[in-house]
């Protein structure tokens, strides 16, 4: 059984949404799509904390993209080839001075 749960570890792909200061953004909507942009494959929004997990069906490239209606959107290519994956999402605040 820790095979599969290895196997199934590998296809996660866990990170936190936050704004360009570090702020968590909770419930900011977060969607894997195929490399090519294609259909939606898994749908989330961040947690109060501004985490998130999602789990992709298959090892390969996919589009990352969190979303945040104050903030717009960023994206991120992903490749899942065996391991888990760790994203940040830092979204840029309008006005603010970058780090």
């Amino acid at each position: 059984m820790s095979e599969d749960v290895g196997l199934v570890e590998a296809l996660v792909i866990r990170g936190r949404v936050r704004d360009a200061l570090g702020v968590a953004l909770p419930r900011a909507v977060v969607t894997l799509t195929g490399a090519d942009g294609g259909r939606h494959l898994v749908k989330t929004r961040s947690a109060d904390d501004g985490g998130f997990t999602v789990t992709a069906p298959e090892h390969g490239e996919y589009t990352l993209v969190a979303f945040s209606p104050q903030l717009g959107s960023q994206s991120v290519a992903v490749v899942l080839d065996g391991r888990a994956v760790e994203v940040e999402f830092r979204m840029d605040v309008p006005g603010a001075a970058p780090e």
